[in-house]
């Protein structure tokens, strides 16, 4: 890695759905990297909590605290929670009795509508795309009004596929007053804005969110940021870090957090 405190916040093992690679050989290759930090965070889609996630989050919570981490690797115990504003209680019983170190929230659907990666956007009628979008945002508050989370994962998301995979152009200046209420709540809550990195290996070919957003959440007063690749096997863990590092402090910022025992550790872009 070319930054000293590089470090991956947001990644997957086999314990979720689309993982592939096992925790310990996960833990390896992190510190095969020379990662300063290392904290892995597998699904639980929380309206499927009972039905799908309940046994993943149990194995998974089970096989982060027999593992051996590699000397020198710091490691952290968290959890991506998707859609926690649409199922509290179930969230509630994701984080009960586990004393996680990190808890990213993210959105990865809207009510009544499939995972964004799932949806057929090709001939959708006029203002169909900006509609999705709007109930985006809209959830993104009430998954922050609900609070129990470290930091937002990817903002961007729904544009991976949209104008990533099939490269329809959305115009975000018209949803820009409903971001800044995003960014405006999550300072206000004291949350953290992860900066995903696995649009840099996309189809959509820059972080999630990018340049442009991560300037003005920096102009907003925004401080905490989190940096994730968002891997779902050792062959992408840790990729686009150190470019995410460098977006950064082109965006304005001088450190990001690596969260233990859901505290942020400040550490400088170097």
């Amino acid at each position: 890695m070319k930054h000293r405190f590089a470090s991956d916040c947001h990644n997957h093992s086999h314990c979720s759905p689309d993982g592939s690679d096992s925790i310990a050989a996960m833990l390896s290759r992190a510190r095969e990297l020379g990662l300063y930090a290392y904290t892995l965070t597998d699904h639980c889609e929380c309206q499927k909590f009972e039905e799908r996630y309940r046994a993943r989050v149990e194995d998974a919570w089970a096989q982060m605290s027999d593992v051996q981490p590699p000397e020198g690797l710091r490691f952290y115990r968290g959890i991506e929670l998707g859609q926690p504003n649409q199922d509290t209680a179930s969230a509630a019983k994701a984080l009960q009795g586990r004393a996680y170190d990190f808890v990213i929230g993210s959105i990865h659907n809207i009510r009544d509508f499939e995972d964004f990666f799932f949806l057929d956007y090709s001939g959708a009628p006029d203002g169909y795309i900006d509609s999705l979008l709007t109930a985006y945002w809209q959830e993104l508050l009430e998954m922050i009004a609900w609070g129990d989370f470290d930091t937002l994962g990817h903002l961007t998301y729904p544009l991976r596929y949209i104008q990533g995979d099939h490269g329809i152009p959305v115009d975000l200046s018209k949803h820009q007053d409903a971001i800044d209420s995003v960014f405006t709540a999550l300072i206000k809550a004291g949350k953290a804005l992860e900066v995903n990195t696995s649009g840099l290996r996309q189809k959509i070919g820059r972080t999630l969110p990018d340049l442009p957003l991560l300037k003005r959440y920096h102009e907003l007063g925004g401080k905490l940021v989190t940096l994730g690749s968002d891997a779902h096997s050792i062959a992408d863990l840790a990729k686009g870090i150190d470019e995410g590092m460098d977006v950064l402090r082109e965006a304005g910022f001088t450190e990001f957090a690596v969260y233990a025992q859901r505290r942020p550790e400040m550490l400088p872009l170097e």
